[in-house]
């Protein structure tokens, strides 16, 4: 007997739609954490989101609560495109979506998931352990940041990812050093060097490379290039609308490789001048290492003019992430193990999420070396929301489900959600 039927972990973006879509379809279920985590603790104030207005939807099955329907009901303005959404203003509209689509989330952590004969075990941070026939991880990306192995050494305060920047006036007054040339490390560089902090960038490539202007096109170049939810043009919207053909279609290796190399480093239109002139940036600069030297860090670099060495009080690593399943450390050592890899860390998937532990799934930026780009952004739960409603309604899931919610309703547990 199972206390719970369905439990997500993880309530940001992907767990709340998934949530919305679970509850519209009366599918029992109870989600775990606290609701936009990583948005609210880690990201840096006054950040604005890269991703357009029509993009950066949370996603309930009949489009009622959108973030176009937000706007209006706030009285607030909306352009799909072109107007830049604030980080303050998504987590409201992230908010108002949970209340009114997704419902409460525990605002508990699952510390450890372990694998049982027909379900699963997971314990809480307060002690609490109960069953669940089904796990849907939707932790998102904070796993997965990748750091640089000649940074290896560093720790904290001397050595951030650009992830975990949350007050820039902190760090008024200091010396930061940014690698890297994507959105993150140019934005937090941008907030950082507004914010008082003597920033430079260093960027391993020869250039930056800058989004074009985003603004309201007429229908015939629509047409010619749709507008996608990562970019625009035909090859965009078959990534951003297609995700299940990309993983049929193309073999594994080729999948992984794409992934890696699409959509790479860039920042949007309206952050560059920020940047351009305001802030030094050092191109073609590889860091060679870095050591704690004194409180600040001492780091070897090379460019074109040669080799050199700098201290500096801080380095943030906008470098990115790397996707790996031995990471999600709250799974015990015996299930990560059973979960059958495509390579090295990459999970294998079917096409409804599901890995090779029957009744678990994992979905987010962890799925996106199997489902393309596109799980890198919140987008991509416009799929794989109704994808997994559509898994767990199917015939045979849905007999379990009554025969564990009949025994379930007789037993004290934690609280189902329909």
């Amino acid at each position: 007997m199972t206390d719970l039927d369905t439990t997500i972990v993880g309530a940001g973006p992907y767990g709340l739609s998934i949530a919305a879509h679970l509850r519209a379809a009366e599918i029992p279920f109870q989600m775990f954490g606290t609701p936009m985590e990583s948005w609210r603790r880690y990201m840096p104030e006054g950040m604005i989101l890269k991703s357009e207005r029509f993009a950066s939807n949370l996603w309930d099955p009949n489009r009622r609560f959108t973030l176009k329907r937000y706007c209006a009901e706030k009285g607030l303005s909306y352009q799909p495109v072109g107007d830049p959404l604030s980080l303050a203003s998504f987590l409201e509209y992230a908010e108002w979506f949970r209340q009114h689509a997704a419902g409460e989330s525990r605002d508990v952590r699952i510390v450890r998931i372990r694998r049982n004969a027909n379900s699963f075990s997971l314990e809480l941070s307060d002690g609490t352990i109960f069953t669940s026939r089904r796990v849907i991880l939707a932790t998102g990306h904070m796993p997965f940041r990748a750091i640089p192995g000649q940074l290896s050494q560093l720790r904290e305060p001397l050595l951030f990812h650009s992830t975990g920047i949350r007050d820039v006036k902190a760090y008024a007054g200091h010396d930061v050093a940014i690698i890297g040339a994507g959105q993150s490390a140019l934005e937090t560089a941008a907030l950082l060097h507004e914010a008082g902090a003597r920033v430079r960038i260093l960027v391993q490539g020869s250039r930056i490379e800058w989004n074009s202007t985003s603004k309201p096109r007429p229908l015939f170049a629509r047409i010619l290039a749709p507008t996608a939810g990562v970019g625009s043009g035909w090859k965009s919207w078959t990534i951003s609308e297609l995700p299940r053909i990309f993983r049929w279609y193309f073999p594994a290796d080729k999948r992984h490789r794409f992934v890696a190399g699409a959509y790479g480093p860039s920042g949007s239109w309206w952050l560059r001048d920020r940047v351009d002139r305001q802030i030094e940036v050092q191109l073609s600069c590889e860091v060679k290492a870095a050591a704690a030297d004194n409180g600040r860090v001492r780091v070897v670099a090379y460019g074109p003019q040669g080799q050199r060495e700098f201290v500096t009080d801080h380095i943030i690593a906008g470098t990115g992430f790397i996707v790996d399943v031995d990471k999600l450390d709250y799974l015990d050592a015996g299930l990560r193990q059973s979960i059958t890899r495509e390579k090295g860390g990459v999970p294998s998937l079917d096409s409804h999420f599901e890995t090779s532990v029957p009744g678990l799934f994992i979905v987010g930026v962890a799925s996106s070396p199997v489902f393309g780009p596109i799980m890198r952004f919140m987008y991509g739960a416009k799929h794989v929301a109704p994808t997994l409603t559509r898994r767990l309604k199917s015939p045979l899931m849905q007999r379990a489900a009554r025969v564990s919610w009949s025994a379930f309703k007789g037993k004290t547990a934690p609280t189902q959600t329909t």
